[in-house]
């Protein structure tokens, strides 16, 4: 437990926690533990909305999931179908409110729908207001905050799955 709470860049007690059930990590943390235990973050989800082969996503029937405690909320936005490789949802973030650094496989994209965002990717800096996006590779490390008033809205579009296929 010990070495993969050093990889994860989490403490033993942390670690511990998560495993009896105690504490929920963030999103970020989950990503981390999965990454030092090579596995998926799949692995560790139990519940997930059922994917199909449909490609329509109707408002009415998209679901919210938060890992993050109350912190940031994702509006799911496609089921996709086996095999998919871009997963999207949207992201709702309280004023404030502020993301771990962190780095995984493949690709983000995010288009800012409502607030100010400032993004931290590799070593450089961005603030995007509505209507702005910002294209990386994943694998940077990189970290979210609204730095607004009022909550921000993003759309985000990526090859890592937030939530896992059943």
């Amino acid at each position: 437990m010990r070495q993969v709470a050093r990889e994860a860049g989490l403490s033993e007690g942390f670690v511990s926690q998560v495993e009896r059930g105690l504490s929920t990590p963030s999103l970020i943390s989950l990503c981390n533990l999965a990454s030092s235990l090579e596995a998926s973050v799949e692995a560790f989800l139990p519940q997930a909305p059922q994917r199909t082969h449909s490609v329509v996503s109707h408002a009415s029937e998209r679901h919210n999931y938060s890992l993050e405690a109350e912190e940031r909320v994702y509006q799911l936005l496609q089921r996709g179908f086996p095999g998919a490789l871009l997963n999207s949802c949207i992201t709702h973030m309280p004023p404030g409110y502020v993301s771990d650094v962190t780095r995984h496989e493949g690709e983000d994209f995010l288009y800012v729908i409502e607030g100010e965002m400032h993004y931290e990717v590799g070593d450089r800096e961005y603030l995007l207001t509505a209507g702005d996006t910002l294209h990386f590779p994943a694998s940077l490390p990189h970290r979210a905050r609204n730095v607004g008033s009022g909550e921000a809205r993003e759309l985000w579009v990526g090859t890592t799955r937030i939530i896992p296929e059943r």
